[in-house]
Parts: structure tokens; sequence; C-alpha cells
């Protein structure tokens, strides 16, 4: 019965499994001074060297509508990174490290039934492409944390917590960036902002999180009184903003912990502006980082930690929570704390939250980790101090794809364990995109419209309306209150593998429908709203999973 068991398993196996398409560069169009170089020792005939142009693979075929593994066979001698294309759609970029022998980097498309063109076309460029692999993929559950990772947080946090974990994989948050607050009267309703307007303009519906920056609120002039009316300002919306129901989600754009410069931008970036040349691990002991408590450096920092520590701990005595995206777009260089080396980052990222956390005692935030999609493992600070992951990406005007390449990289980046955020964004991407590639996003916030800001304005009317109106995005009008709200805080232990397994002939009887998070939701779609489910049916006594796509 043993020998019998394990053969049936080993026949089930085999039926699952699917085996890579290759295509040929050597036989894909090119474009924009691209080129074939004739050659040995590759896969077929030769390869095609991209240089400043583009390649598109035509003719690539899918069994079946859905999500789809590409492994691109490459060279590069530096880090690169290009723009994935599916059908003349923005997919996302794609991270090229560098390599003088040939290697792989893999991603995932979203195909339609039938003949799909695949493009790589020249973000930095400058790469050499073998050939590219396509093959069926396999989406795992997400397992989150039923609980934050800071200790004894506030009730207020956990419910913030629970709120965006219940909804992730199902609904989006909408979003919106403030940036100019000279339009606000103090204490005044948090809609009266120009940008929190912009939205109801547009759409008849508000964001249901607003972005705040602590832009004013360290450096030189910190103390003078246009800035600290600025951040005193963003206080006030977030109070306002949580009482009504809403979500405070914080950025910081840190300038000069030495008060030097009121920048924050390096030099290469400052684009002739004022810039610092502020280097943080000089708070190091040489040839660690190992923080030296009595270096200028350290001292600077800790100072301006816990300044804006002071403006969490006012929100948490009045029992608002929130989202604190420290050191954001971790890796790009640009701001003074990217600099440096992923483990100095990851120090000093460390230091922040140690700081407010354990020795000041902020607990009302949820932390976010925000990298871009080359740092995303190599400066990771430790999966203990973040709860949420997330991207920053501008697609041009009226793209509104849904970026599945850089969510799924990010999804396994965290092993499946951190609710994954579109923190900044141009256009929204669109809901159906987002439901029919698996990539639902937690929330997306395009940066401000006030201060000539054109990036709410990068979203076409009817793709500001239809989004708005969906009950897959959640708007102010949407939330439950939080007087209201009940925190789901124990383990969720009703997980399933999403997998689709071989069809068996018999009668089904469905015993669970799960979402994509792995969520057990009851015995019935028909209630459900659009999108991506797992049936899980009984057949011959055998349990079999399939994803079920509701229109």
């Amino acid at each position: 019965m043993i020998k019998r068991k394990n053969f049936l398993i080993l026949i089930l196996a085999l039926s699952s499994m699917a085996f890579a398409t290759k295509y040929e560069a050597e036989a894909a169009t090119l474009s924009g001074g691209a080129k074939n170089v004739n050659a040995s020792g590759v896969s077929g005939t030769g390869y095609a060297d991209l240089q400043e142009g583009n390649i598109s693979f035509n003719g690539v075929t899918a069994e079946s509508a859905g999500k789809y593994q590409v492994t691109i066979h490459y060279k590069a001698g530096d880090f690169k990174a290009n723009y994935l294309k599916v059908n003349g759609a923005t997919a996302g970029t794609i991270d090229f490290n560098a390599t003088t022998s040939w290697a792989d980097v893999t991603t995932v498309a979203t195909l339609k039934a039938g003949t799909n063109t695949i493009s790589i076309e020249k973000y930095w460029g400058w790469i050499s492409v073998d050939y590219i692999d396509v093959e069926p993929y396999q989406s795992s559950p997400f397992k989150i944390s039923a609980m934050p990772v800071t200790p004894n947080a506030t009730e207020s946090a956990v419910k913030l917590y629970s709120f965006l974990r219940e909804n992730f994989g199902k609904k989006t948050i909408s979003g919106m960036m403030t940036g100019d607050m000279s339009g606000y009267t103090m204490g005044a309703d948090f809609k009266t902002h120009d940008d929190v307007k912009y939205t109801y303009t547009r759409t008849g519906k508000y964001p249901a999180l607003v972005g705040l920056d602590f832009l004013f609120a360290s450096g030189p002039k910190a103390n003078e009184s246009w800035n600290k009316e600025y951040t005193d300002k963003a206080i006030s919306i977030a109070k306002g903003l949580w009482k009504a129901g809403g979500i405070p989600a914080f950025t910081w754009h840190w300038k000069d912990p030495l008060d030097k410069k009121d920048a924050f931008y390096i030099q290469s970036a400052a684009n002739g502006d004022e810039y610092t040349d502020f280097d943080f691990s000089t708070g190091f002991k040489p040839g660690t980082t190992e923080w030296n408590t009595e270096s200028a450096a350290y001292k600077g920092i800790v100072a301006d930690i816990d300044h804006i520590a002071d403006y969490f701990l006012e929100l948490q005595k009045e029992g608002v929570a929130g989202i604190f995206r420290p050191l954001h777009e971790a890796g790009g260089k640009w701001f003074w704390w990217s600099i440096n080396s992923g483990e100095q980052f990851a120090a000093l990222y460390r230091l922040v939250y140690d700081r407010m956390v354990k020795i000041k005692g902020v607990r009302n935030m949820i932390w976010v980790y925000n990298p871009e999609g080359s740092t995303v493992n190599s400066w990771d600070p430790g999966s203990e101090y973040y709860d949420v992951l997330s991207i920053d990406i501008y697609n041009s005007a009226n793209d509104h794809s849904s970026n599945a390449s850089a969510f799924d990289k990010f999804k396994n980046a965290s092993k499946s364990t951190k609710i994954i955020a579109l923190s900044e964004n141009g256009p929204i991407p669109d809901v159906n995109n987002m439901h029919t590639d698996e990539a639902v996003w937690s929330w997306w916030m395009p940066w401000y419209s006030t201060w000539s800001g054109t990036w709410p304005g990068q979203t076409k009317d009817g793709v500001w309306k239809s989004n708005m109106n969906d009950e897959r995005i959640i708007t102010l009008e949407d939330m439950p209150g939080w007087d209201k709200y009940t925190a789901i805080i124990k383990p969720d232990t009703s997980t399933t593998s999403i997998v689709t397994m071989p069809r068996t002939a018999g009668t089904a009887t469905t015993v669970g429908i799960f979402d994509m998070n792995g969520h057990y939701l009851g015995i019935s779609i028909r209630e459900l709203p659009q999108g991506h489910y797992v049936v899980r049916r009984k057949i011959q006594g055998h349990i079999v999973n399939t994803v079920y796509f509701k229109k």
C-alpha cells in the first residue's frame, strides 16, 4: 500500500509539472540600435546586444491566461535595470546584476491565452540577452503575522495593522500625498487640504489614506515659525483623519542631522540646489556597524529621531495610530541615508526603530521598509523591524499597469510574510489589472498635486472614477470607523496552498473558499467581490485546490 501511494503521488506530481519554452534572442525583433551577435558557447547561433535598444519576443504562446515565470539568460558589465513589457503594457522593471558570464534573472508576467509579445525595453540599457524561458507560474499563499512587529502595540495600532492584513489581497486602500500646507488652516477639517480636495474633485470620494511629511521638522531651520507650522499642520491633519476613520501615513525627508545644510539630497541628486555631504558612517566605530555614541554623527542622528518620536507620542496620547516609512527609497543614490552599504543602512534603520520603540516608547506606528528593487534583500534591516514592504514606482502618464513583476519580486523577497504596498506612484494601477495579475497592493498613494505636482493628473478621469467607485478600492467613505472596528488578532490557521491540481473525475463538493492569502471566506463565492480565489473541493475522497477568477 505504501509503494502504491507513493507511486500515485509521483504520478500526480508529474502530471502537474510544466516545462519551460525557450525563445532565442536571435529570432526576436530588435529595435533602437540593438544588434544580433553571432557567437559560439550560447544557446543558439548567437545573442542580442541591446546597447541603447530593445528586444521583443513575438509569438510567446500561453495555453491559458494567467501568470507565467519568465527567465532571462543575460550578461551585464555593470548593474542595469530595464523595463519589462507584455503586449505593449509595462509589467515593471527588471534588475540585472553585473555578471561577465551568462546568468539568469527571473520575473513573473501575466499572459493572455494564445500569442503574446514579451519585450525588454531600455531604461538603463546595455545588457546582452541569449534567450528567455517561459513556463507556468505557481503562486504561493501569504502567511502574514497576526500582530504588528512593535511589542505591546497600542490598541489603535493593532486595529490599523489588523485592517491592513484583513484587506490585503482582496482590496486596495486609496491614498494621496500632501505637499503644500499654506492653503490649510490649523485645526480645520483635513478634507479642506488642497491635495485631499483634489481627489474629491476628480472622483467624488475622499482617499482613505493621506500621506504626511516631516520635511521641515529637522535640519538647521526646523525651529523657524513657518517650518514648525508646517509640521504642526501635518499633525493636525493626522488627528482629524484618524477621527474620521482614515489612515495617516508618514514620510520623513530627513535633513542633515548635523544641521549644517538644509538638505537631504546628496550633491549628484541636488540639481544645482543645496545639498548635504553628511556621512552617517562616521557614527560607527571604525570597521564596524556598532555605533560610537560619543560621535557627532550619532548624537545628531539620535537628537532628530527623538524629536520625530515626540510627535508620534503626541498622537499616541490621543489614541491615533499611523504608518511610518523611514529612510525611504533605500538604495537609491539620492538621499544621504543611501550613500553607504546595505549593512550600514540596515544598522541605521534599526537605530531609528530601536530608539523610537524601545527608548522613547512609540507604540502606535506600523513600520514600513521601502527599498529600491535592487536592494530589497541586501539592505533589509531584519523582518522583526517592519510590518510592510513597499516600493515606489512612477509609471509614464496614463500607464495604469499593475506593476506585477515588482509585486512578485517583493513577495518573494519577503518569503510571502509581509504586506506589500505601493507607497508612492504617479498614475494609479487599475484595479482590474491588479486583480487579473494577482498583484493587489495594500495601498497606493500618488504624490501631491500642490507645489505644481503633476502626478495625480497622470491618471485618466475614467480610471480615477471607475477605481474609486469600485468595491475593491477602499475610500474614506468605505472605512468602518476606528471606534467600531474590531481587530482580528488571532493567528490565521486557515491557509491553503495556491496550486491548481490535475482534474479528477467524479462529483465535486466545495469544502471552502479562500482568498489569495489563504484566508477562509466560507463555502459560497456568490457574495464575494470580483477577483481571484482558491476553491477547495472534495472529489472521490481527494482534496483539490483550484484558482478561480470571479468576473
